[in-house]
């Protein structure tokens, strides 16, 4: 890789980076092309762009040099507070906290993310709308063990202002989280109760009037 194509990765990293942090783009891929949109030009060839990992470090960098501020902090916990909402009325399908809210990494942009576990996805919609809870059919990649990305059904809805994104796995789903698209580890799940301890752990901080990032 010459100097060029260095110093082009490095701003690719940066931009699609900032686009997940101030726009909200979520997918990799998204971002590293709407980057590459705003830089100009092309790669050479795919190495030649960054990783998922390198895009994630730097949102990482970004979080904690310009946003871990209180009003920051109480914005996190109040996402958490939700998820655990919907965790203790989703209880029957042992949903797990994951993502940027169980991470701490969580913007304005972020959604709560839960996995859900069920024999069909008609198990969860019969419940919501049976509770009169209004949601949106999705659908999530996932990778799980050696074996190829599979989609899996999800649902959507708002509490609060705030976007639930559930993806449902069947009950053996339990046994084995899928694979992380930045380092290719297993996801790390929480449990309602480890919800609750990160809870407890930090103190409540309220949001700063005017911010913007209020319900």
């Amino acid at each position: 890789m010459t100097e060029t194509d260095s110093r082009r990765r490095i701003l690719l990293t940066q931009e699609a980076a900032r686009l997940m942090v101030e726009e909200g783009i979520k997918d990799f891929g998204a971002a590293k092309r709407k980057a590459g949109r705003h830089l100009g030009g092309s790669p050479r060839a795919v190495k030649d762009l960054p990783t998922n990992r390198e895009i994630q470090e730097e949102v990482e960098l970004r979080l904690r040099m310009y946003r871990h501020t209180p009003d920051d902090r109480a914005m996190v916990r109040r996402l958490r507070e939700t998820a655990l909402d919907a965790m203790r009325f989703l209880a029957e399908f042992r949903p797990r906290l994951v993502g940027s809210v169980l991470a701490g990494t969580a913007t304005e942009h972020s959604d709560v993310n839960l996995h859900l576990f069920a024999h069909t996805a008609e198990d969860v919609e019969i419940f919501l709308h049976d509770a009169g809870i209004p949601f949106e059919r999705a659908s999530r990649r996932h990778q799980v063990g050696s074996g190829d990305p599979v989609d899996y059904p999800a649902i959507g809805l708002v509490v609060d202002g705030i976007r639930i994104a559930g993806t449902i796995f069947p009950p053996e789903g339990l046994r084995q989280a899928p694979r992380s698209p930045t380092n290719g580890k297993p996801v790390e799940r929480a449990k309602a109760a480890q919800v609750e301890a990160l809870l407890a752990d930090s103190d409540p901080e309220p949001l700063v009037p005017g911010t913007g990032s209020g319900p």
